[in-house]
């Protein structure tokens, strides 16, 4: 991000010396000093890509570029900078924050790539947080956490009106009442022998696998890292399932679902599917949790803890994702970069049952 910023900070620069200084005279004085590789109308700089556009009027509804044009860089954050008359403002422009897709997207389908996205299509805020340099750092790790593939998904169903098959929820009153009484069920897992016993065990997997987990905390695409990460844990291929793996309870079934948390960069997990979880909870005896690998590269050090995801200080991390819910399902949450003391090495899980009751009935209502 230290390169994106230099570029920022020229950019504001030149136009807090001349604030008449229009699209071209910034792009030209940016290409002199910065030497970015070109792509059509896109600069790509150290780890960036920008795309300069202009808005004379308070409003910004251009045509900014068209959706397989931003498909190369979307793994890079992706600013548009428009420039106004006297002033330049940054807009994060990744597929993550794209509303749907505006222009000639007639044909727009998950295999045909269609269409333009336009400047009022940009989020100005996700899930509460201004779409600003200020935050590029946190709004690119949440984004960072989802695919180009779920991305593009998520801008069909919502540029065409498509209705795809239904995965929502829809408990029948026993269903509801197995899942209300989640809370308490976590709550008894963390006092018994067996849920203990399986944290034990994976955390004596996590230190035998130790040196190919901190290699492969490296890797700068997140999804290549989860994935890597998790195939060491399970010897398998990743399911992409709601859970990674299974063990037995005394009273049901606890499902352990794999997540690493960068401690020494920004990082966002995405956590679960909202209708897979509460579909999952709804069941007698069902307990979800997740298997939390605190990883800091540069220390070289690991903590691991096996925490039920109604825990207190994890709740309070997770975020409803309202961005990705849709007609056909709740959409998803995600990991906040604020997780508290949940990665710290003497961390104790506690479950708030009626926060977490709370919390689940909010979900259900989604």
């Amino acid at each position: 991000m230290k390169a994106l910023f230099e570029a920022i900070s020229f950019l504001r620069n030149l136009k807090a010396a001349d604030g008449a200084a229009n699209k071209q005279q910034l792009q030209s004085e940016f290409v002199k000093t910065f030497r970015p590789a070109k792509a059509r109308s896109i600069f790509v700089g150290d780890g960036y890509a920008f795309r300069f556009s202009e808005a004379m009027t308070g409003s910004f509804s251009n045509t900014v570029l068209s959706l397989s044009a931003l498909q190369p860089y979307d793994h890079v954050p992706f600013v548009v900078v428009v420039v106004r008359a006297r002033t330049v403002s940054f807009l994060l422009a990744n597929s993550t924050f794209l509303r749907k897709i505006s222009h000639s997207s007639l044909m727009l389908r998950p295999d045909n790539v269609k269409g333009s996205f336009n400047g009022s299509d940009i989020v100005t805020a996700y899930e509460g947080i201004t779409n600003a340099p200020e935050a590029f750092e946190e709004l690119f790790a949440l984004h960072s956490a989802f695919t180009w593939t779920e991305n593009l998904d998520r801008l069909v169903e919502a540029t065409n009106a498509i209705v795809g098959r239904s995965s929502r929820f829809q408990p029948s009153n026993a269903e509801e009442a197995i899942l209300f009484s989640a809370p308490d069920r976590a709550a008894e897992a963390l006092k018994s022998p067996a849920f203990r016993a399986v944290e034990d065990e994976l955390r004596g997997l996590v230190n035998e696998r130790r040196e190919a987990i901190l290699s492969a905390a490296l890797l700068d695409n997140v999804n290549l890292r989860g994935n890597t990460i998790e195939q060491l844990l399970t010897d398998a291929h990743n399911a992409h399932d709601l859970g990674d793996l299974t063990r037995n309870l005394e009273r049901g079934l606890l499902v352990v679902d794999i997540k690493t948390k960068l401690l020494d960069r920004a990082s966002a997990p995405k956590a679960y599917n909202v209708d897979k979880m509460l579909t999952f909870l709804s069941q007698p005896g069902s307990v979800f949790a997740f298997l939390m690998i605190g990883v800091d590269s540069r220390a070289k050090t690991l903590t691991v803890h096996l925490l039920p995801v109604l825990d207190a200080e994890l709740l309070d991390a997770t975020v409803i994702q309202h961005h990705w819910a849709g007609r056909a399902s709740r959409g998803v949450t995600q990991l906040s970069g604020k997780l508290g003391h949940t990665t710290d090495a003497d961390y104790q899980p506690r479950v708030d049952v009626p926060k977490a009751l709370a919390f689940l009935k909010r979900l259900l209502s989604l």
